[in-house]
């Protein structure tokens, strides 16, 4: 196996690793709101995070005074559009259903490329944007949205959502190749994201302490402190150092087939025959997308 080759099927791992996380996050979150509203959610999970975060980096990572403040400087953008996407998509969910807005936030892998385009000028090949229409196809499959219903105010800040996700998956971008330490970077991407989203608390339902919360709402806020943000947006920031944000979005896209196992698993939700022929163009779609030559140099 040649070092890109190695390189490209470790990136790869990690952002299926990612996925895998994210998925999960939707029950999570599905736990969480039961004991806090939104913002307070996600302000304990980011605070949370970067605790966590400074204490993993005090011990293994020792980067020098020049990178933190390099990295402190670059991942304020990131964690800026990262805490709009979040808080969009949490919200969001507050009024729309979870199909629904698991097909809405999905419309990011499209938006990436275009925006790319729009912005940096770059040429996406034809081979990426069959990927993409494989992908989409897949997830529309997958989730089987129903549309009988009006467009509500939880889809608008949904689809808002998919706009935040497509700017940070950019941003990330723009900045990973300089990046030496991605877990310090995501630490600082966190604290910023919390930061953001202190000033609103005070405007939102509900607090930050709650009595007596469930177990189920600890284990939601838990998970989506530590495994959707503290390790995914980590190895996020790890694999787009090799892989391009366009290729890399591809495989967000694995997050729904997992959200979905997880809804079975978790919420007794159940998987169709249709579900699975999404499933595999997905993975179909993604295997297309790290064939040779889609390394960054």
């Amino acid at each position: 196996m040649t070092k890109n080759l190695f390189r490209l099927s470790t990136a790869s791992l990690e952002l299926v690793l990612a996925a895998a996380l994210w998925g999960f996050g939707f029950v999570a979150t599905i736990w969480g709101l039961v004991a806090w509203a939104p913002v307070p959610l996600l302000f304990w999970r980011f605070v949370i995070g970067t605790i966590a975060g400074v204490l993993i980096a005090a011990v293994f990572a020792r980067p020098s005074r020049k990178e933190l403040l390099w990295q402190l400087r670059a991942s304020f953008l990131p964690a800026l559009f990262l805490a709009v996407m979040i808080l969009l998509q949490t919200w969001g969910m507050l009024y729309t259903t979870a199909t629904k807005s698991g097909f809405i936030t999905i419309l990011y892998i499209v938006l990436v490329p275009l925006l790319e385009t729009v912005v940096a000028r770059k040429r996406i090949p034809i081979q990426l944007w069959l990927c993409i229409a494989i992908s989409l196809v897949g997830v529309y499959l997958i989730v089987d949205p129903s549309w009988d219903e009006n467009f509500n105010i939880g889809d608008f800040l949904t689809l808002l959502c998919a706009f935040g996700a497509a700017l940070q998956i950019i941003t990330v971008d723009r900045v990973s190749g300089r990046v030496e330490n991605a877990f310090v970077f995501n630490v600082f991407q966190s604290a910023w994201a919390a930061l953001m989203l202190l000033p609103a608390i005070p405007f939102q339902p509900g607090h930050l302490l709650v009595s007596s919360p469930p177990i189920s709402a600890w284990v939601g806020l838990l998970s989506l402190a530590l495994g959707s943000t503290l390790i995914a947006f980590y190895l996020q920031v790890r694999a787009q150092k090799v892989l391009s944000s366009t290729v890399s979005s591809l495989f967000f896209l694995l997050e729904s087939p997992f959200a979905l196992l997880f809804a079975y698993l978790f919420l007794n939700e159940r998987l169709g025959a249709q579900q699975g022929v999404g499933a595999v163009l997905i993975m179909i779609s993604a295997f297309m997308a790290t064939l040779p030559g889609k390394i960054k140099n």
